[in-house]
């Protein structure tokens, strides 16, 4: 489910809007359908470039990137490897769990 401030990925190209493919964004608003969101895209130094009403086609959630590329790491790691990357999730894990209470 997305919501507002989620940070998205565009799917495709928008070139009469000087976005390309892979261009990250925030949703600003949601619409009731969920097919359609808000989106702002802005410059390094905070300058709107552009302020658009986008598909869910266009834009894939930067979370769901980010778990695809790591399951994919994954998928190749060796066992020692892998027990290593166990102990860093525990550990941010617990350091998460400090943070909230």
């Amino acid at each position: 489910m997305l919501k507002e401030l989620d940070v998205i990925t565009l799917t495709r190209d928008l070139e009469e809007h000087g976005l390309k493919k892979g261009a990250k964004g925030a949703i600003v608003h949601c619409y009731d359908d969920e097919q359609a969101f808000e989106i702002e895209f802005v410059s390094d130094t905070g300058e709107t470039l552009a302020l658009l009403t986008l598909a869910r086609a266009d834009i894939q959630l930067e979370r769901e990137i980010i778990r695809g590329q790591v399951l994919e790491v994954l998928d190749a790691l060796p066992a020692d490897l892998l027990a290593e990357v166990r102990d860093f999730a525990e550990f941010l894990q617990h350091k998460l769990q400090r943070k909230v209470s």
